[in-house]
């Protein structure tokens, strides 16, 4: 097993500060993968016990206001990282048991992982004991929206994995963002931002931004810089019509 990256602080991949490790492989390959180079399994350094030991004692120095543990990729569950983050998630539960984990796959958590690797595999019913949160589902270009809550397609799902255990069924949780997208009768919105030059500011145009977001992050090294227009974006979400119940 390798890994990609290790990060810390985290704060956007699931609640409050965290540390994550980014694991490499995986053979989804998602369009417009925010992590390509991941996707080749022998990218990274070589996950040892030497690599949880510093993620055990980086997490241990700042204990007292870090949430969790979020594991990602490439992809975590790929069988041949499974055992490795079997070890590590062992470890971290065990000094840790009051933590969270949280775990981005690509699978489908009813049918892939629930129904299918949990009752083959005994190795991934190590793993999945001691994982809290599951964000499942492949990254979807068409349904993404820049700023939603610790995923980036609104297709994605939050699932509680003790419960769905304990009940046999998939137990579903709330992002909190889910009156963006849930039950729409058009589109969700498109953010506007405000596309001007450094050689003429006085040229702009505002330009959806799914249509320029990764030219945005490339912008501060060339000509072009991209600010949201908040004016704009509050008249297009007031034409948002959709119907939303809280759960009892």
């Amino acid at each position: 097993m390798n890994y990609a990256d290790i990060k810390f602080p985290d704060i956007q991949d699931g609640t409050g500060i965290r540390i994550a490790l980014y694991v490499s492989g995986c053979h989804f390959h998602c369009p417009n993968c925010h992590n390509k180079s991941a996707w080749d399994k022998n990218f990274g350094k070589p996950f040892t016990d030497e690599t949880i030991e510093y993620i055990i004692n980086r997490f241990s120095e700042n204990e007292s206001y870090c949430e969790g543990l979020s594991l990602l990729g490439g992809e975590p569950l790929e069988f041949y990282n499974q055992e490795g983050l079997v070890k590590l998630t062992n470890k971290f539960k065990e000094r840790y048991p009051n933590k969270d984990i949280w775990c981005w796959t690509g699978y489908d958590f009813d049918k892939d992982i629930l129904n299918k690797m949990y009752k083959e595999n005994k190795v991934t019913r190590k793993l999945l004991a001691n994982i809290d949160i599951i964000v499942d589902g492949q990254f979807i270009p068409e349904k993404k929206m820049i700023d939603l809550i610790a995923r980036g397609s609104y297709n994605q799902k939050k699932i509680d994995v003790q419960a769905s255990i304990k009940t046999g069924k998939t137990v579903y949780l709330k992002f909190g963002d889910e009156h963006r997208y849930d039950g729409l009768t058009q589109k969700p919105k498109v953010i506007l931002v405000k596309e001007f030059s450094k050689a003429n500011p006085e040229e702009s145009r505002f330009v959806p931004t799914q249509n320029v977001i990764e030219e945005y992050f490339e912008s501060e090294r060339g000509n072009k810089v991209f600010i949201p227009n908040q004016n704009l974006e509050k008249i297009s979400a007031e034409g948002i019509k959709f119907k939303y119940k809280e759960e009892k």
